[in-house]
């Protein structure tokens, strides 16, 4: 079985940093970039297959006002299982739509796969799984949903 170098736990640290950083700044249209052609992302947001509507999404997430968001995370654990990496990584998430901004909206893991393409690692497949808050990650994404635009 392959060893997780540093090397390649820096540049997975760097991919899923890199996600929140687009995300909580207003550039989700450019997520589908780290993400491969094939990529499935499942969660409170709806199921997404294939990176092109990972960008579609994407594109209308940067129209709507969903407020201000801040994701945290750490503790990534990767492994190499049956030949393929997959790592979970722990997220709280704020929102400052919630009565009390300073608690956590969502306390979860991010379960992912990733696939190297041209000596560069993307998400083949990410789960967004809350364990704390739920209800509350769900009514985020119906809020968006039905968002009005910026």
């Amino acid at each position: 079985m392959p060893e997780i170098s540093t090397a390649i736990r820096v540049e997975i640290e760097q991919l899923v940093a890199e996600h929140h950083w687009l995300l909580d700044h207003g550039q989700a249209d450019q997520l589908y970039t780290l993400y491969a052609e094939d990529a499935v992302s499942t969660g409170p947001m709806g199921t997404m297959e294939g990176r092109e509507a990972i960008k579609a999404w994407g594109e209308r997430r940067v129209k709507v006002d969903a407020g201000t968001v801040r994701h945290f995370s750490g503790g990534t654990r990767l492994a190499f299982v049956d030949g393929v990496l997959c790592g979970t990584t722990y997220y709280q998430t704020f929102r400052d739509s919630q009565a009390d901004p300073l608690l956590p909206a969502s306390v979860g893991e991010f379960r992912e796969q990733y696939v190297q393409v041209d000596g560069r690692w993307l998400i083949r497949r990410r789960e967004i799984a809350p364990i704390f808050g739920g209800a509350n990650a769900a009514a985020h994404a119906r809020r968006l949903a039905a968002g009005a635009e910026r």
